[in-house]
């Protein structure tokens, strides 16, 4: 890496990017000789400032990003087809990184596109530091509070999939020779601190997120901020590679942020064109994607939790169709049973199914309509997990008793005893928090040492990426890496 300084090492990062075809950014970048001509026009910067939260979001709901693939490494999803097959093989296998590889695609071109929004917010922040703007107090405030924030999710979601990536904000030096890559804690580190200093703008600004920017319910400034929290109460709680790591996690600190997380649910609104989820899309479109059995049987416990042959069809219970002790009402509210499977049997039966989610059914129709990202469900999650893990087991007990697992699902209501909260928290998070956030099942599943031996427990920098930066090529799965910090070595 002699010689390479982070403005070229961005700069490599956007020419792989549009030679991908993945995509390529619509205006001039930090590293093109007219960024000061583009940056010192105030209208300029607003459209810039205007499209970070769509490029984000587009980019953890792309088709060729990592959502799908995790959402059946996690036996959440299930799909014999060939973006979920190479990351649900049975038994598991080595992560293929070499940029050749088809599926090693999915991993690039995520990776690539973070770091394309980050470098975007990143400029903006400069601007918004160097440059005279025609920008009111509460403009400058809602762009540097959006920039902020879209700057911490970038780098937290880095984080959260990559063993180590490089950290690059505002405040680094372009011109100079990058060092090694930073490990996962401290780039969630950094992406809490750059989340820390987003709320800390929204609780002195006074503004309204526009709907050009962000299509939906507006979110005013302390909104904003609420929501800047429980992303932050989110990187530290899912960073976690295995239990040992979630019994590290600052639960004092997660309890702090969730308490003054979102009272409402963070759900833009897709019209088809500049907003819209593939992954909510392909994660319930039926034939393409359905839902593994682990979390059928959650739901109905008489299902079983793995379909072993073609006589498994032979042995399913009826249906259950209204409400019965023992069983999460949401199996058929939520949830559509199949007569019928069309995965490829050849590649195992362990795909087979007969539920899939249906509670996206209308966005499904329509592509139009709400995607939810953040459901306040989830942070009511955080909280009630970080109250338990920090002693405040009837604070816990409360609060998921007053959520959907009560008032959707029908379950009982769980005792203020941490076993019985720590395994509602989880069934939550696999059934009403099925296709919401990026990922959820996969680092749920993974922090509590439930993903299946040799899945990895994060991928490696691309190798697209390690060839141009000159580092040695690696990689993780089926035994390759460090056991229990690398791959799974558990599973449930």
């Amino acid at each position: 890496m002699a010689g390479t300084t982070l403005k070229n090492l961005l700069l490599s990062i956007i020419i792989a990017f549009s030679l991908s075809g993945c995509g390529k950014p619509e205006v001039e970048n930090l590293n093109d000789p007219d960024f000061e001509t583009v940056y010192s026009r105030s209208q300029n910067v607003r459209s810039l400032a205007a499209r970070l939260l769509n490029s984000w979001f587009m980019t953890l709901h792309a088709f060729d990003g990592m959502a799908l693939p995790l959402l059946a490494a996690s036996d959440a999803g299930t799909s014999s087809w060939t973006y979920s097959y190479r990351y649900s093989m049975e038994p598991r296998t080595e992560f293929d990184n070499h940029p050749s590889s088809p599926h090693a695609s999915h991993t690039e071109s995520y990776y690539l596109s973070l770091y394309i929004t980050l470098s975007e917010a990143n400029d903006i922040l400069r601007v918004l530091k160097n440059k005279e703007l025609d920008f009111s107090p509460s403009e400058a405030a809602m762009t540097e509070a959006v920039a902020r924030f879209v700057q911490g999710i970038c780098l937290g979601y880095l984080g959260l999939v990559y063993d180590r990536v490089f950290i690059v904000t505002d405040e680094t030096e372009l011109s100079e020779t990058p060092e090694v890559p930073s490990p996962w804690k401290e780039v969630i580190g950094a992406a809490v601190s750059c989340l820390d200093r987003a709320a800390l703008v929204c609780s002195t600004g006074n503004f309204t997120i526009p709907s050009a920017w962000l299509p939906g319910e507006l979110w005013n400034n302390e909104e904003f901020g609420r929501l800047a929290n429980s992303f932050a109460a989110r990187m530290l709680v899912y960073g976690s590679r295995n239990k040992t790591d979630d019994l590290d996690t600052d639960w004092e600190r997660v309890y702090g942020y969730a308490s003054n997380g979102i009272e409402k649910d963070f759900v833009p609104m897709a019209d088809d064109v500049n907003w819209y989820s593939s992954y909510h899309s392909y994660a319930n479109f039926s034939g393409f994607t359905a839902t593994d059995m682990y979390v059928v049987n959650m739901m109905d416990p008489a299902m079983p939790s793995r379909w072993v042959d073609e006589s498994t069809w032979d042995i399913l219970p009826d249906p259950v169709t209204s409400h019965k002790d023992g069983v999460d009402d949401r199996i058929f509210t939520d949830f559509q049973y199949l007569n019928s499977c069309t995965f490829y049997p050849e590649r195992g039966y362990y795909h087979f199914t007969c539920y899939r989610c249906r509670r996206f059914d209308q966005y499904l129709q329509t592509w139009t309509g709400p995607m939810p990202e953040f459901r306040k469900a989830e942070n009511d999650y955080l909280l009630a997990e970080a109250a338990a893990r920090t002693g405040m087991l009837q604070e816990a007990a409360d609060i998921i008793n007053a959520s959907p697992r009560v008032t959707r699902g029908g379950l009982p209501p769980v005792p203020a005893e941490m076993e019985s909260i720590l395994e509602a928290i989880h069934h939550e998070r696999m059934v009403e928090l099925m296709s919401s956030g990026f990922g959820i099942q996969f680092f749920q599943m993974r922090k509590e040492n439930k993903l299946q031996p040799g899945s990895p427990l994060h991928y490696p920098i691309p190798g697209s990426q390690l060839e141009i930066m000159k580092m040695d090529y690696y990689t993780f799965g089926r035994e390759t890496g460090t056991p229990g910090i690398d791959f799974s070595t558990e599973g449930w």
